[in-house]
């Protein structure tokens, strides 16, 4: 395993104009949980490349998924909207693998942005979003592709196993490809370096989407020894985490090594949180210090790793309470770029360029969430989580009964990170204030014309009666 890109040597790297606008890397990891993490806590797994980003930029405490399952976060993240804005099911994480739908192709994506300045744009590895022409990668910005549409694709066959009827599902672009016994991992991190080869003149935007360490938990011999030491559902966690951050590390070096480091502005986190223990073989990651596992409102379900990193522009080694989300990233993007942001479109991120450059700003006032029947208000220091998915285990996931004292829960995050103790019945009037804030923002995402329909048909119902 490389000891981190930062002991490298440097190399001359191509000469370009001083005021080269900066390249955009985003490095996307699948089910990653915050203890999952050593600069964010882990101790029992090895992260010198992600520790070393963090080192060099600001890691966020406060980082948000735009949802706590796949497809609705990695939406969010790529359109600047709220999930339940650009048109991804409440209820379902939709795209199915199989469905017809995927984000509806009128959402612009930060790929998009970036090419109003003439970006080389790509995506390697998971996208989720959809597999019909029109939602395809090609058709939402981005110049190259290679990877996969759906979501836990095996990374030796790239075979779609989790339901009937099996299939393969690598391509490049719109064409399938077939790259039977190379790890899925290996493919991001060798395309990721040729298009900075091949784009090391030029601006470039590059979403790096891991499927990793999402189920099939499939890792390289390698990087299993250096865990043997765990039990097993951890073990083959921890050596997917040390694929990734390897990868990570080899980017980083390629970057180092074309002399564009300084150039790129880099973006780490994880789609949601690690996944409980289930039936089909998930497990092993960590959500610590938080409560709950992906699915699931309270932050063990979307609270996790984000870091920005930038020499000579982010500062350095800087650990930041302010709270932001994944929708941050495409107005973070058009201010860097120089670009306009998406006109007649309402975005629910802000630009992270101000609060990085002053520790001061608070970063969003609140933050809401939804899915699955769930309803979610982070407002300064309080978690307002009604009808939360907890105490996940192997065979079932609980709701609390309506009317039982843990089917309104507030927590304080700061003094009870774990959200162990629910303080809605000493803070009712909080907790009306969250509730009626949560409302309020519901019904104008219903107003939006701007929204994307959802997929879910009963959304759609909702918001065709309440517009």
């Amino acid at each position: 395993m490389r000891t981190g890109f930062f002991l490298l040597a440097v190399l001359v790297g191509p000469a370009f104009a001083a005021d080269r606008p900066a390249n955009v890397v985003v490095f996307y990891t699948d089910d990653l949980g915050n203890g999952d993490v050593a600069c964010y806590g882990a101790t029992d797994v090895k992260t010198p490349n992600i520790d070393g980003l963090a080192a060099g930029g600001v890691r966020f405490t406060n980082y948000y998924a735009p949802g706590p399952i796949c497809a609705p976060s990695r939406a969010g993240l790529l359109t600047g909207r709220t999930p339940q804005r650009c048109g991804m099911s409440t209820t379902r994480n939709v795209p199915s693998e199989l469905d017809a739908g995927g984000m509806p192709g009128q959402e612009i994506t930060i790929a998009e942005v970036a090419k109003t300045h003439g970006y080389a744009t790509a995506v390697f590895g998971k996208w989720h979003l959809g597999s019909t022409y029109e939602t395809q990668p090609n058709a939402q910005g981005f110049d190259l592709f290679v990877g996969h549409h759906a979501s836990c694709v095996d990374s030796f066959s790239h075979m779609y196993y989790a339901s009937e009827p099996w299939y393969h599902d690598l391509y490049r672009n719109r064409e399938e490809i077939f790259e039977d016994g190379v790890h899925m991992c290996d493919i991001i991190t060798r395309e990721t370096m040729k298009f900075i080869d091949d784009n090391a003149e030029k601006p470039f935007l590059i979403y790096v989407s891991y499927n990793q360490p999402h189920y099939p938990m499939v890792a390289k011999a390698r990087f299993l020894d250096m865990y043997k030491h765990l039990p097993r559902d951890r073990r083959f966690w921890a050596a997917s985490v040390a694929m990734i951050d390897d990868s990570i590390g080899q980017v980083m070096a390629r970057l180092k090594e074309r002399g564009l480091t300084d150039k790129t502005f880099v973006f780490f986190a994880s789609d949601n949180g690690a996944p409980n223990a289930s039936l089909r073989g998930e497990g092993g990651g960590s959500n610590a210090p938080y409560r709950e596992y992906k699915r699931s409102l309270f932050d063990g379900g979307h609270r996790g790793p984000g870091i920005v990193y930038w020499p000579g522009t982010v500062p350095g080694g800087e650990a930041r309470e302010q709270l932001v989300i994944g929708m941050d990233l495409l107005p973070t993007i058009a201010e860097i770029i120089g670009a306009d942001l998406p006109k007649d479109r309402v975005l629910d991120g802000v630009s992270w360029m101000p609060l990085l450059k002053d520790k001061s700003r608070p970063g969003h006032n609140a933050l809401f969430f939804e899915w699955s029947h769930q309803y979610g208000v982070r407002f300064g220091p309080w978690k307002l989580v009604i009808n939360g998915l907890l105490d996940m285990n192997v065979s079932r996931q609980n709701r609390p009964t309506p009317g039982s004292p843990d089917y309104i829960f507030l927590a304080d995050t700061v003094n009870d990170p774990g959200e162990k103790t629910n303080l809605a019945a000493e803070h009712p009037d909080l907790v009306s204030k969250l509730t009626r804030m949560h409302e309020e923002w519901r019904a104008g995402i219903r107003r939006d014309p701007t929204s994307s329909p959802a997929f879910d048909a009963g959304e759609r119902e909702n918001a065709t009666k309440e517009k």
